[in-house]
């Protein structure tokens, strides 16, 4: 008896906290209040704000810009702050570091050593390292330079060596990884695949084709894109280093539990990794890439492997719902995420830059989900 009056007391008890938690669901929650300069008069101007309330409505999350061309014309939409608590709104032209989206810089910069003449897509890596690496091929088929570009070319994600580096600090843990470090960890690679066969990404490739690059031209990544890319683009807030004027820019990035964190230095994983930039930059960075004005943009989004993914030299690209292209990449560190992309059909593009390493891919999803309408 003792036992049925126990249970039908647990079922109840039960069912009230059921009841009780659906009551406080329903409850309206208090706004988060933020700073914007979206003026909410346009339709774009709702759309914008729609999309990003959700994100800047969590607490952990910091600040946001986003830059849209739609019909050859540009937009920009701020939220939130540079720095917590600051009080101050991000503008076009604040520093976010953007991630992987360097490794579109690095496709592009191969694209012009390729039509150069200084290097082919179907070169054996082995080429352009310090040694001859026998284990780097598989049944005779060997890594190509386009392989490091798309990701096929079986090197793994990450060195096993990364954390053997000087002073290693997980909070910064590319800081002090060498191109010595790098190229002995080539000496024990076991390919698991043939070269060109599996598209699997690796941050590691990414760096490997960034130090090969510099070696053909004879400079730093960094020098590379400023000649080859920012300076003919007028995109000064592109580098990877920050000069003490544009600090003044530079936003300040925080993790997915909202901690402030350290900017990262990305050392030789640069190419895969190490770029910062602005709303302003990147849309000048692509609508060059949507406008492929010259030889080496049209090379640089040339599919290289397209078997279960399309990769480009870098670039991702997938098929819409709408049957459109859409060209794009994304990124994040430790206290950032970003999201770029274009689709040449419909003349628009749309990049998202936070100060929080949440993931903001939606965001940019969402806007071009309404620009194909």
């Amino acid at each position: 008896m003792r036992t049925v009056k126990l249970i039908l007391f647990l079922t109840v008890f039960y069912h009230c906290q059921v009841i009780a938690q659906t009551i406080h669901d329903s409850l309206p929650r208090k706004r988060l209040s933020y700073l914007t300069d979206n003026k909410m008069i346009t339709g774009l101007d709702s759309l914008v704000d729609r999309t990003v309330v959700d994100f800047m409505q969590s607490p952990q999350n910091c600040g946001l810009s986003i830059g849209i061309i739609k019909d050859s014309v540009s937009y920009f939409y701020n939220y939130g702050e540079t720095k917590r608590d600051n009080k101050v709104l991000p503008e076009k032209n604040s520093i976010y570091e953007i991630g992987s989206i360097s490794k579109t810089f690095c496709g592009i910069v191969l694209a012009y050593a390729v039509l150069e003449g200084k290097i082919k897509l179907e070169d054996d890596i082995r080429k352009y390292l310090p040694e001859q690496y026998s284990n780097l091929e598989m049944n005779k088929l060997f890594i190509q330079i386009k392989h490091l570009a798309n990701h096929t070319s079986g090197l793994p994600r990450l060195p096993d060596n990364l954390k053997d580096q000087q002073d290693f600090n997980l909070l910064n843990p590319y800081k002090n990884y060498t191109k010595n470090m790098a190229f002995e960890f080539l000496k024990t690679v076991r390919l698991d695949h043939e070269p060109g066969d599996v598209c699997e990404y690796s941050n590691f490739g990414m760096a490997l084709l960034g130090m090969i690059l510099e070696k053909v031209y004879n400079l730093p990544f960094e020098e590379i894109i400023k000649k080859k890319i920012c300076l003919p683009n007028k995109m000064n807030s592109t580098l990877v280093n920050v000069s003490q004027e544009q600090l003044m820019f530079l936003t300040d990035g925080y993790n997915s539990a909202g901690v402030l964190t350290p900017h990262w230095d990305l050392g030789v994983f640069v190419s895969a990794g190490g770029i910062k930039s602005s709303t302003n930059d990147m849309l000048n960075y692509l609508r060059l890439n949507m406008n492929e004005e010259d030889a080496a943009l049209k090379l640089a989004h040339r599919s290289t492997f397209n078997n279960g993914n399309n990769v480009a030299l870098a670039w991702h690209i997938i098929k819409t719902k709408y049957g459109n292209e859409l060209i794009w990449h994304n990124g994040g560190t430790f206290g950032y995420s970003s999201f770029c992309g274009f689709i040449k059909e419909k003349k628009c593009a749309v990049v998202v830059l936070s100060n929080s390493s949440n993931n903001i891919d939606h965001i940019g999803i969402s806007i071009f989900k309404h620009l194909q309408k």
